[in-house]
């Protein structure tokens, strides 16, 4: 009796270092993508929004929507940025997780390593998604710019979340429709004038990963999407986002004056709160698989 327990003892020192060895190549050879939990809010009044720090962000998508009109003009400010940051924030996160995946992928392409299943098809959806073949255009394209950018375009096109189509259909950047496929609303400033349709939204953070789509998707937005690459700051990136409303200087103006006067680029290191992130290691991948 003895033997046989010196026995399976002997085995399971050779078998198990095995096993874990061959797991290791497994878990090693796809990327894992990490999971934001994000909670679920709905809103009743400006008391359901979360004021967040400028260092750590709890995870929230906002349901529903307050009437932002009715509010102190200078309570208004902080309760918008509170609102639409979380939404700014997820997106963000979750763009520089996909480009990391695509930059997981190429190091193993030029090592000629195997891609996995799961990795290939992700490739070729995003590379769909983003409308080029080309992985250094596609880590370009993916490649988010500055929140403080994105909040200060979301103050300029939603009025600090009075206009109209914030309100009823969660159009935080003033995105029109030319597609009958769009979820969207018709809109007409005068009855001369021919059907105009802005998109409507489920959601804020349906709006904030639609405008980042846009903006990486669009030919007038090739200059700036170099530029973000190059990591510019907000200012240094205003000058190329004339063909986003009027074609002139005014719109970096206002722009450069809202992230200034409201301290926007505090913001721009902002991480999302661990506790709402999970991340897989090897120890999880082994107790699950």
């Amino acid at each position: 009796m003895p033997k046989i327990f010196g026995r399976i003892f002997y085995y399971s020192l050779v078998i198990i270092p095995l096993y874990i060895i061959v797991k290791a190549e497994i878990y090693q050879s796809r990327y894992w993508p990490e999971v934001i939990r994000v909670k679920n809010i709905q809103l009743t009044s400006s008391d359901s929004i979360i004021y967040q720090s400028d260092t750590t962000l709890v995870p929230v998508n906002y349901n529903g929507s307050i009437d932002f009109r009715l509010l102190d003009p200078e309570k208004r400010k902080d309760l918008f940025i509170m609102h639409i940051l979380p939404a700014i924030v997820i997106t963000r996160e979750r763009l520089m997780d996909e480009l990391h995946h695509v930059e997981f992928i190429e190091e193993r392409t030029k090592a000629n390593r195997q891609i996995s299943k799961f990795d290939s098809i992700f490739l070729a959806t995003i590379k769909a998604k983003y409308e080029t073949d080309s992985l250094t255009e596609l880590k370009k394209r993916i490649y988010p710019h500055p929140v403080s950018l994105a909040l200060t375009q979301a103050v300029l096109e939603s009025g600090w979340g009075t206009s109209n189509v914030f309100r009823n259909g969660n159009n935080i950047f003033g995105i029109m429709s030319f597609s009958s496929d769009d979820t969207r609303s018709l809109i007409q400033y005068s009855e001369d004038e021919e059907d105009r349709y802005i998109r409507t939204y489920n959601s804020s953070l349906e709006s904030v990963e639609h405008y980042y789509l846009l903006i990486s998707t669009v030919s007038f937005y090739r200059i700036f999407r170099e530029k973000r690459w190059e990591g510019r700051t907000s200012y240094q990136l205003l000058r190329y986002l004339k063909h986003y409303h009027d074609g002139s200087n005014q719109y970096a103006e206002m722009a450069q004056s809202i992230i200034t006067s409201n301290n926007l680029d505090r913001f721009d290191n902002i991480l999302i709160d661990p506790r709402y992130k999970e991340l897989s290691s090897l120890g999880k991948f082994l107790m699950k698989y």
